[in-house]
């Protein structure tokens, strides 16, 4: 299931901007805060995998997870010119 850039933007866009939101309080909170806002929305969304698939949805929707967590990383690091490349390994 990937996700191009003109399907992902508007169902997206609300999400971001309210995540965006919320982290920038909790980095005005400080680093505990804004690690534990980072990995509560990791926890969050690893837990609505859990709940919302049966068994066999697992394999597939955690492999598009990470490959749209990738993706999120790279664009990001692209947009603040970071050098860096993540690299996907398939297995067959």
């Amino acid at each position: 299931m990937s996700m191009t850039k003109e399907v992902n933007e508007p169902h997206t866009n609300e999400i971001i901007q309210f995540l965006q939101e919320k982290n920038e309080e909790a980095k005005e909170a400080g680093i505990e805060q804004h690690a534990r806002f980072v990995m509560s929305v990791a926890f969050t969304l690893g837990s609505l995998i859990g709940f919302d698939l049966k068994p066999e949805g697992y394999g597939p929707m955690v492999g598009a997870t990470i490959e749209a967590l990738t993706d999120g990383l790279q664009a990001a690091a692209t947009h603040k010119g970071v050098k860096v490349t993540f690299v996907k390994v398939v297995r067959d």
